[in-house]
């Protein structure tokens, strides 16, 4: 399930980020941002979900005093001393599909009560996930044998 095909009227913006001295104030770091070109990438007045594959607290410290700082929520790698399969992991660090679509929703206010039932669907699929990965010892076919339809 797409979050996106669920909840169109949620703006939903991919930017890549490769070089992650660019959060830094351009006063800081010569690839870093000014304050109005970080705005123009990183709203300072709607949440901000960063998925991002490591520590998340790197992240934090990165864009510490910007704009919109208390709007950026990163979701990255907690160690936890355990063996999954790569979705359970990523489920268990909230940087899976549903739990990111998860966060999006219970961050807009008006999503929180119009969206429920795709919340629930989710948390359900998050569910299936892991009883099958528990049961099996992988993730479920339609998450490993996914294609990019493109």
């Amino acid at each position: 399930m797409s979050a996106d095909s669920k909840v169109p009227e949620a703006v939903h913006a991919d930017p890549k980020l490769s070089d992650l001295f660019r959060l830094l104030p351009s006063t800081e770091h010569p690839h870093g941002l000014t304050d109005r070109e970080f705005e123009a990438i990183f709203t300072p007045n709607k949440p901000v979900i960063f998925n991002f594959h490591s520590y998340p607290a790197l992240i934090h410290r990165l864009t510490y005093r910007r704009p919109g700082q208390d709007n950026i929520h990163v979701r990255g790698y907690k160690e936890k001393d355990n063996i999954d399969t790569p979705l359970v992991l990523a489920i268990e660090n909230q940087s899976d599909r549903f739990s990111l679509a998860i966060d999006a929703i219970d961050r807009m206010p008006r999503f929180r009560i119009t969206r429920a039932g795709v919340r629930e669907a989710l948390l359900n699929r998050q569910i299936e996930a892991k009883s099958h990965a528990y049961e099996f010892g992988i993730d479920p076919p339609d998450i490993t044998e996914w294609q990019w339809p493109f």
